[in-house]
Order: C-alpha cells, then structure tokens, then sequence
C-alpha cells in the first residue's frame, strides 16, 4: 500500500484505486479492508484497525447493556 497523505488522526490514507477501504468503528482511522478486523453484528459488519480497538469497542458495549 503506497501512502501520500495521513488524516487528522495521523493514519495513513491510501490512494482510492489501490484497494478497497474502511473506517476503523473507534478510532476512525482507515485501513484495507483486505486487514481489518472484523465483527459481525445482526445487521452489518463492523471494522477495526487491530485488536485493541476492537476490544475497546466490546468493552463499551458490554458497559452499556443492562
């Protein structure tokens, strides 16, 4: 993945015709969908950059359940 520009968060953002990208659901940042980790919810799939912001985000839906 050849890299030209970062966003605000300072990930780096890879040209659009290179491969198909997502928006990690915590932090924002984009990565390949090719890498990304995923979660299947009931409705859609939800990506994430790596494995902390994935256990980040069950932490958070796990505070939020009754």
């Amino acid at each position: 993945m050849t890299t030209h520009n970062v966003n605000s968060a300072g990930a780096p953002v890879a040209a659009c015709d290179s491969e198909e990208m997502t928006a990690c659901e915590v932090c924002l940042a984009e990565v390949p969908v090719s890498v990304a980790e995923g979660f299947e919810g009931p409705d859609y799939v939800h990506h994430f950059c790596g494995l902390n912001c994935l256990e980040m985000w069950r932490a958070k839906l796990k505070d939020k359940q009754p």
